[in-house]
């Protein structure tokens, strides 16, 4: 069970509105004749296929699947004919039905997939079921066999994949999504993300509580530039969207189990089973991962491991032929060893001042992390009529994480933190799609979300090392050892404090209403795609720091006593606003025949107004605003072997926010700032092949320039001008093949072997040289032995596999204080796991 602090709302009304929704589904209008309906499902799996469009031979009547592949076709006049099924990316299927006035005759179908062309995915980016080459958006989508193939389970590899996207994972706790140059990776419990994260419908966005593993999956899109209209207010400039495989009227289940270097232990398994023949079906899906850390902390202890666990339970009910409910709950833990902050001034003792060897931080196996997200969604899909739906999504959700970490790199006890970060949302949609297989389709719909949380900082030093910090002395002896011979405060003559603690605190509390529309009109080979949003929102922000419980000596050297670092607030300080806006999208996209499309686009991106509060008062952001150009073309050639994708885009920041932590006059703080105008070009590209019915191959290639600009709004010399944007590679690429060789009597070898490439990298936007990443170039393969059963696999797993040595950030707090910190990228994994499908 995980237990959360925070409270819910009073009124439960998302889910409270969903059961009202279940209860009272709209049942289609009764009509004469006779029926036909069934259900169409893939051949290889047995799984649904939504959105397959359903025909009738010589006659004008259609219909299309729904989330659970059922279809009905009614008042057929008597007769024979031939029912045909259509869906993205699969080979037809057709079955020959007598109808039977006044009655409904059953009409089940199986597409399979084409193994001499290459498969589409069908992906839902924007609200329906359509082929990713269809879509006029730059979108990525994986599928759950490339992620298995390329061994992807966090996010972090995923980016890897992605053109556009990296993302950073100093620990779950404190991970970094960036797209096209932008970075939403901010803890402050108020500050909004640039970036959004969903699962299944639902915004996970908040940085403290987005980072999920990625199991059991059906696919994952990412979208990239502003999707306001889309995916809401977080999504200035892109998503990124986990769809979770859902439950199924199947008897399946599989289990896989293995070990690897660093002592790793690995377990992943599935269960699935009808539960009421034809009407309620469950699904459960596990998995564990644990192992030490790469970098031996000369304390105690090691750095940079993992022990995550994590489960989700399904239900999918059929209510009625037209009704599909949905429900998820999601739970995670990670209890994983402390991250490393290194500092590559001071070396730890026996060892050298690099990142990858050993580290020496202050208090052993203390550092480390205690994190659990948990979350409840239910999905509720009903078919109006033959060109209505209504979907609703009600989901609440909760996190707490308490990571301790040693900022200064050192043995020296002078910059120890602890943030303990927690927060609650509850979140309702309704939306009204429209498809009639005519010109027109679209949605329109609205939303509420609810988000309460906070951020706890607490801080702990020897007066003695702190000051020795402060005054530019060494915090460390020649040998490694805590430098601790200042005992007397030379002002006071008094002695330091050997323990002395203090704390800040932020609060946020955030309501949202959305109103959206978004509409598409075809014009023969011309379509045209308009959609707006409309955003209120009403925040309530606090900050407070309390007085220490005994007063610190140093406080006078940076203004904060009677505390050291923290100035004290006398009491809580709150700030509050209220904001409306609104964004919007517009495209033109030309089937130019031929399997070839191409579009342009404008949009408008927004991050939300941010009510800083902090020591030194309360003010407020002018919302961030990003003005989006965008072109691409999209295709298939080599008869359906080979598809491609290529875009370039053009932003335009107005308000940009960064945040940063440094020294003050009142102390150490953490805030965002508006750093002024911005701008980003570039240009990304993928293509995927199918040689054979064993071969198959892929690559990338993303290029993003993103700068500061010379001046501000006001002309005025910006102080970051011409700087590029953090994490931001200007260069990256991937390629990879997935060749299974000719079945033998002793089984199938099979192998997959990628690589992955990312340039140079500033680690602030200050673009010191000192505190960036050259690039990195990595190989990763993963092959093994399918047995003649076909459900039985022995594979090998080796990341990172010659051993390259990187760097994933640099600067973090200690950066402030003049001794920046650096965190080693993972060495070579390997991984040896056995599988079984059931």
């Amino acid at each position: 069970m995980i237990i959360m602090k925070s409270s819910w709302p009073r009124t439960n009304w998302p889910l409270s509105l969903a059961a009202l929704l279940i209860a009272s589904p709209v049942a289609l209008a009764a009509q004469s004749g006779g029926t036909v309906a069934g259900s169409v499902s893939t051949a290889e799996g047995n799984l649904p296929v939504e959105r397959a469009t359903i025909s009738v031979s010589g006659r004008d009547a259609r219909a299309t699947t729904d989330v659970a592949g059922r279809y009905q076709i009614s008042d057929l006049p008597v007769g024979t004919y031939w029912i045909v099924a259509r869906a993205i990316g699969l080979l037809p299927d057709s079955v020959q039905l007598r109808v039977v006035a006044g009655q409904t005759i059953r009409g089940n179908l199986a597409l399979k997939r084409s193994t001499t062309t290459l498969q589409q995915v069908a992906i839902t980016a924007q609200k329906r079921s359509e082929s990713a080459q269809d879509v006029p958006v730059a979108v990525t989508a994986l599928t759950a066999d490339f992620l298995t193939k390329q061994s992807i389970q966090q996010f972090d590899a995923l980016s890897a994949y992605v053109p556009g996207l990296n993302v950073q994972l100093q620990s779950p706790n404190n991970p970094g999504f960036v797209i096209r140059g932008i970075t939403s990776d901010d803890g402050t419990s108020y500050v909004e993300p640039r970036v959004s994260v969903f699962q299944d419908g639902v915004s996970i966005s908040k940085s403290r509580g987005s980072v999920v593993e990625l199991f059991d999956l059906e696919r994952v899109e990412v979208l990239k530039g502003p999707q306001g209209t889309l995916f809401g207010r977080g999504a200035q400039i892109g998503a990124v969207h986990v769809i979770q495989n859902k439950a199924v009227n199947k008897r399946e289940s599989s289990v896989a189990i293995g070990g690897g270097t660093f002592n790793e232990l690995y377990a992943n398994g599935m269960v699935n089973a009808p539960l009421v023949d034809g009407k309620l079906f469950g699904r459960v899906a596990a998995i564990y991962n644990k192992r030490d850390g790469f970098i031996t902390n000369a304390a105690g202890g090691t750095l940079n491991g993992k022990n995550t666990g994590a489960v989700r339970a399904s239900l999918r009910w059929l209510p009625t032929t037209s009704s599909t409910v949905d429900i998820i709950a999601n739970a995670q833990t990670d209890d994983s060893p402390g991250t490393s902050f290194k500092s590559t001034r001071f070396a730890p003792p026996a060892g050298d001042a690099t990142p990858f060897a050993r580290a020496g931080l202050n208090g052993g196996d203390s550092p480390g992390i205690n994190r659990q997200v948990g979350g409840l969604t239910v999905l509720y899909n009903q078919q109006l009529s033959p060109a209505w739906t209504l979907t609703s999504i009600s989901a609440g959700r909760r996190f707490y994480s308490d990571e301790a970490f040693d900022a200064d790199g050192t043995l020296a006890p002078v910059l120890q933190f602890r943030e303990v970060a927690e927060g609650s949302q509850a979140s309702q949609e309704l939306r009204f799609a429209y498809d009639r297989g005519g010109r027109l389709t679209g949605f329109a719909g609205a939303s509420g979300f609810w988000e309460r949380g906070s951020q706890r900082v607490p801080f702990s030093t020897d007066e003695r090392s702190l000051f020795a910090l402060l005054t530019g002395q060494p915090i460390v002896t020649a040998n490694g050892s805590a430098n601790l011979s200042i005992v007397n405060n030379p002002s006071t003559g008094l002695p330091f404090k050997t323990s002395h603690t203090e704390q800040y605190q932020n609060f946020g509390q955030t309501t949202a209403a959305d109103v959206f529309a978004d509409a598409t009109y075809r014009i023969s080979r011309l379509s045209l795609t308009a959609g707006v949003r409309g955003t209120y929102e009403q925040v309530e922000n606090a900050y407070e720091v309390q007085n220490s419980a005994t007063p610190g000596s140093l406080g006078a050297l940076l203004r904060a006593a009677p505390n050291n670092l923290f100035a004290p607030t006398n009491g809580r300080k709150e700030g509050t606003g209220v904001f409306r806006s609104a964004v919007g999208r517009a495209i033109a996209n030309y089937d130019f025949g031929r399997n070839y499309m191409g579009y342009a686009s404008f949009s408008k991106g927004r991050r939300p107004n941010v009510v800083v509060v902090n020591a030194a008062g309360v003010r407020t952001l002018s919302e961030e605003t990003v003005l989006s150009t965008e072109g691409g073309i999209k295709g298939e050639f080599a008869g359906g072997r080979a598809q491609f994708d290529l875009s370039a885009f053009d932003y335009r920041y107005n308000n940009f926010q960064t945040s940063i932590t440094r020294l003050t006059p009142t102390g150490l703080v953490s805030e965002t700032l508006d750093a002024g105008r911005a701008k980003a070009w570039g240009f990304e590209g993928s293509v995927r092949g199918q040689v054979n019915a064993q071969t198959s191959v892929f690559a990338t290639v993303g290029y993003t320039d993103a700068k500061f600009d010379s001046t501000d709004a006001n002309g005025n010399t910006q102080a970051r001008a011409g700087n590029r944007f953090r994490l931001t590679p200007m260069h990256s690429y991937s390629a990879g093949i997935n060749l299974d060789a000719t079945k033998r009597r002793f089984g199938q070898l099979y192998v997959s072997p990628n690589t992955t490439y990312r340039g140079k990298v500033f680690f602030e936007d200050t673009n010191l040289p000192a505190i960036s990443e050259k690039g990195q170039l990595l190989f990763n393969v993963r092959g093994g032995l399918r047995l003649p059963d076909d459900r039985t696999e022995l594979t090998v797993i080796a990341r990172n596999l010659f051993d390259q040595q990187y760097i994933i950030d640099a600067g973090n707090t200690g950066g402030a204080f003049g001794i920046p910190t650096f965190i080693a990228g993972a060495p070579r994994f390997v991984t040896v796991q056995v599988s079984r499908r059931f």
